[in-house]
């Protein structure tokens, strides 16, 4: 079964994504797909797999799918994720237009959250808070982050922004003046910069952590919101 909710609304579509994480983790396991790790191969493995008693599974894909290259491998694969036993949670703002119809036609369920009106933008600039990450400024970026919780944004969407600062740092670490590494030559020019403010030990660590308190939050422990702060508070 595969489930997909996109659209640039995040606010809303991760909202409408956590009810449905939480509807269908009930009695299975849940896999979150790791940054970067999209294959044809992965993929499918993933449709056929089950546990050691045949339990089915949730293989979560939450924001993970930035470049176009693995939405296409995702939509290449639409049909045998529909078809499996497994299900298959897609939360992506950025889906590619190309992309929408092919893996919308598969799925069981596929909603779009946009915003309708200019007014009804959230009024804070996330992406101020990776730039604060990047320039390693921690006084910035904990009032930052403190704007972004008072703006009504949620701790999923801040912890996702700071990852993909943090990702982009380590595919510029040690490229040269004009390389990209794929990505936007302007976001690819500002973490060249951002990069030169951690060691590449710093930047491995940093996504760890990220990474982990999501998890962390999940299983009950620490929530994201107070692991958050701490983070920032040890730069």
């Amino acid at each position: 079964m595969l489930y997909i909710i996109y659209g640039n609304d995040r606010t809303k579509g991760r909202a409408r994504f956590q009810t449905l994480r939480d509807e269908l983790s009930e009695g299975r396991n849940i896999e979150s797909v790791r940054e970067g790790a999209i294959s044809p191969l992965l993929i499918d493995e993933m449709v056929l797999s089950r546990g050691l008693f045949d339990e089915t599974a949730v293989f979560v894909f939450d924001s993970i799918l930035e470049k176009v290259t693995e939405q296409e491998i995702v939509a290449s694969r639409a049909v045998d994720l529909a078809s499996s036993s497994n299900s298959f949670l897609v939360f992506e703002p950025t889906l590619d237009k190309k992309i929408i119809p092919i893996i919308t036609k598969e799925a069981s369920l596929a909603e779009e959250y946009t915003l309708k009106k200019l007014f009804e933008r959230p009024a804070f600039n996330i992406f101020a808070l990776g730039d604060a990450l990047g320039a390693r400024n921690k006084k910035d970026l904990w009032v930052l982050y403190q704007q972004a919780l008072g703006a009504g944004l949620a701790p999923e969407e801040i912890n996702s922004t700071l990852f993909w600062q943090v990702k982009n740092m380590a595919l510029m670490k040690g490229a040269q003046a004009g390389e990209s590494a794929g990505l936007n030559p302007f976001v690819a020019k500002k973490a060249l910069a951002f990069a030169k403010n951690y060691t590449t030990s710093e930047i491995e660590n940093l996504a760890r952590k990220l990474s982990a308190i999501v998890h962390e939050d999940h299983r009950g422990g620490e929530s994201l919101k107070i692991a958050l702060e701490k983070l920032i508070l040890s730069l």
